[in-house]
């Protein structure tokens, strides 16, 4: 990857304690980062890391700690639309002689003229896609929408966006079931009260369907919490330190 200061950004600058935490940080690096000071301080810096760089990071700012020998890394700061900030980090361990170590680094942003990579790119995919299959748990339980009822619900949703009428024949369609089998999901959904047959057509799948109020506020609930990027991968188990 290449690598070129950001001649347009500001130096920034923070200070953790050894395990990580955010003790003070300049506004400059609340910019890089995309956060206001309050939603940094006391939190652990390395949350903000890109997910892919975590290891490393971690492991070389265990390395700063044991040695006390200043180091220079590069390294991403995942902000909260998802996006990545490529950065310099200019890292010493700090004392008084009578209080405890701490870490304060330099950061400078960098130009990164290298696109994000795949693994990067899906990294932050799979992260969000496993954070809403368990936000569908905890919104709907693990039964209500078992087999394809959950992408029926989610593509009535969808095509009820687009377009005034919608039918079963359309649903199944989106989903890429046969009319026939899907049919027979839909109509268990309306038993169910997820959706609701409108008009009835010359045959069943010709019938007009859309989803119930019910099951709309309830969508909109869960695709306002879990259909976003991630905004700081915290879901991935808190490792240790690191500004």
């Amino acid at each position: 990857m290449h690598d070129f200061v950001h001649p347009a950004r500001p130096i920034a600058h923070v200070l953790t304690d050894l395990a990580g935490t955010y003790l003070a940080v300049d506004d400059a690096y609340c910019e890089i980062l995309g956060r206001e000071r309050g939603a940094l301080i006391g939190e652990g810096a390395v949350q903000f890391t890109n997910p892919v760089e975590q290891a490393e990071h971690v492991a070389v700012i265990a390395q700063l700690c044991d040695t006390g020998i200043p180091l220079t890394i590069s390294k991403s700061y995942m902000r909260p639309d998802g996006k990545l900030m490529r950065v310099q980090n200019h890292a010493s361990v700090i004392t008084d002689g009578i209080g405890p170590r701490r870490l304060v680094a330099t950061v400078m942003p960098l130009a990164d003229l290298t696109p994000v990579t795949a693994l990067e790119s899906n990294f932050a995919t799979v992260t969000r896609m496993l954070r809403a299959r368990r936000g569908r748990a905890l919104a709907f339980g693990e039964d209500r929408f078992a087999g394809h009822k959950w992408d029926i619900a989610l593509a009535c949703y969808k095509l009820e966006c687009t377009g005034p009428r919608l039918t079963i024949a359309d649903l199944c369609r989106e989903v890429g079931l046969d009319p026939a089998g899907g049919a027979l999901t839909v109509v268990e959904m309306v038993a169910r009260g997820d959706l609701e047959i409108e008009h009835a057509g010359r045959g069943l799948a010709d019938s007009a369907i859309r989803s119930s109020i019910a099951l709309q506020h309830e969508l909109t609930r869960y695709l306002s919490s879990y259909g976003g990027v991630p905004g700081s991968i915290a879901e991935a188990d808190a490792v240790s330190p690191g500004p």
